[in-house]
């Protein structure tokens, strides 16, 4: 986390998630991220049966200075999050 005069920075590697695996609250004193992903795979053929599951999480919490919920922005791509939130 960067904390300078005018905002709060955070970078979040998030590997192997996508964007609609992460949730982000932000409120005044604190700011929240949860990731999940479940995936299922199967492969059957003739004589074989194959299942493979997996499920991954992961939750970050931090509080903040006073901040603007409201014009924080955020930014993810290829596995990083940035989140951007300017102080009252």
């Amino acid at each position: 986390m960067k904390n300078n005069l005018k905002e709060v920075i955070i970078d979040l590697d998030l590997p192997g998630f996508n964007k609609e695996d992460v949730k982000v609250k932000i409120g005044k004193r604190g700011i929240a991220v949860k990731a999940e992903k479940k995936q299922e795979k199967k492969i059957q053929k003739k004589d074989f049966f194959h299942r493979e599951k997996s499920y991954k999480s992961f939750s970050y919490f931090t509080t903040v200075p006073k901040i603007r919920p409201e014009k924080a922005k955020l930014k993810f791509s290829k596995g990083k999050l940035q989140i951007r939130a300017s102080k009252e």
